[in-house]
């Protein structure tokens, strides 16, 4: 198992272009690289594996073409799971954050490639280690040691609440990271992300942040049931109306 290439980018929804080495800093991931930041998809990793099988229905792609950051060779990343590590030569370390993306509209990189495999095969990471790779370098499975965490709000309310329920999970659960999905204003995105996040990406602890009611009233509940907890599948779901109410399910006397 090693890295096949490595590829970059300053603008998103295009294709990378290789480079010999990268530079990953730690909660960010490639230096330079157009989708790096604090989020939940740092680093993309792509298998040449399903690279080849494009090629072989006649696709003219390459390493980079799929937008991924990280090509690798000898690794099914389809079977890892979310809160797994893996350590690319002797220092850097990604921890598995996402699997797939949902793409809701067909990219530049479609319309150029034909296809994208990226969100069927394609896997995304946060690095919690920091280091720098190169093409060759080795690429080895670590235990996972950590929870996985996300949270599930507005725009508005990441900008208000963001950091502080980030702060809370941290303190409360120690997870490898914690992940900020979206809501559009009409909240008609929350059955798919919810479903996404529960069934097919497996976290482990997931906030529903509600400040309106309105999410709740379709849940079920009742003003009264709030702060609430429950369980969906694997999932521990909470669901609340202000960072207050994730002090209080935790027992943090005066936040995180």
């Amino acid at each position: 198992m090693n890295i096949h290439a490595l590829s970059v980018s300053t603008t998103k929804g295009v294709r990378k272009h290789n480079v010999p080495m990268a530079k990953f800093l730690e909660n960010h991931g490639i230096e330079g690289d157009a989708h790096a930041g604090k989020w939940h998809r740092q680093v993309s990793l792509l298998a040449q594996e399903s690279i080849d099988t494009m090629v072989e229905k006649g696709l003219d792609v390459k390493s980079g073409d799929f937008a991924e950051n990280i090509t690798t060779t000898g690794l099914d990343l389809t079977a890892l799971a979310l809160g797994d590590r893996i350590q690319i030569g002797e220092e850097l370390t990604l921890t598995l954050s996402q699997k797939g993306k949902v793409c809701h509209h067909r990219c530049a990189i479609y319309y150029q490639a034909g296809d994208c495999v990226m969100p069927r095969e394609g896997i995304f990471g946060v690095v919690t280690r920091p280091g720098t790779a190169q093409v060759g370098d080795p690429i080895r499975l670590l235990s996972k040691v950590q929870v996985t965490a996300g949270i599930i709000g507005t725009a508005a309310e990441e900008e208000k609440w963001g950091e502080t329920l980030r702060a809370t999970l941290h303190a409360a659960l120690q997870p490898a990271f914690v992940r900020f999905d979206q809501l559009d204003a009409a909240q008609e995105k929350l059955q798919p992300i919810m479903k996404d996040l529960v069934d097919y990406q497996g976290i482990e602890h997931l906030v529903l942040l509600d400040a309106t009611g309105d999410i709740w009233k379709k849940l079920g509940l009742q003003d009264g049931d709030r702060p609430h907890t429950s369980k969906m599948g694997q999932t521990t779901l909470y669901v609340i109306a202000h960072p207050a109410d994730l002090n209080a399910i935790f027992g943090l006397v005066g936040g995180a």
